[in-house]
């Protein structure tokens, strides 16, 4: 439960209504549908705007948290009455107080964005272990020009000289055989 200043409209004497603050109870944990409502909020927004910032995730998924976590709250209407939970009255009373929001919402945070956040985190890293690879992995030169072939060996043959003998010839042009 998070207690906030109070949103009430002041008693018909200018008065504040609950002195000591409002209270916002959030549910212990969200239902399937809501928990899901919140995962699809994060992968709408990033398959909308793949730059988006995980400032503006993280407070799209916090709203999303009160407007569907808020399970009861001591707000009065300006006779007295008390104000039914509704997204329309969450909007334009909680919302609108920015200091009020920030703190039901950080309560909101601590209570739901293990059960969004990593399955949403264990998806990604799973999907990321699982792609393919499209082309070669080997480093290139950077120049985008293909490499030089190895040349082949060369077919020069070789032989050994060490059992030969020098012949050499006559001066008379006769050989000595």
């Amino acid at each position: 439960m998070a207690t906030i200043e109070c949103l009430c409209p002041p008693t018909k004497a200018g008065d504040v209504r609950h002195p000591d603050g409002d209270t916002v109870t959030l549910r212990e944990k969200l239902d399937f549908r809501s928990a899901l409502t919140a995962r699809n909020v994060f992968v709408l927004l990033k398959s909308e705007d793949p730059d988006v910032s995980t400032g503006e995730i993280m407070a799209a998924l916090t709203e999303t948290y009160l407007l569907t976590g808020i399970e009861s709250w001591s707000l009065q209407d300006e006779k007295g009455k008390p104000l039914p939970v509704s997204r329309q009255a969450i909007r334009d009373i909680l919302l609108t107080n920015q200091e009020a929001a920030m703190t039901v919402g950080d309560e909101a945070d601590e209570l739901y964005s293990e059960a969004v956040i990593v399955p949403l985190v264990a998806r990604a890293l799973k999907s990321s272990l699982d792609t393919p690879i499209n082309g070669s992995t080997s480093p290139t030169n950077g120049s985008g020009l293909k490499r030089p072939r190895q040349s082949k060996p060369s077919s020069t043959i070789t032989s050994l000289t060490d059992d030969t003998e020098t012949i050499s010839s006559s001066l008379a042009g006769v050989s000595n055989s």
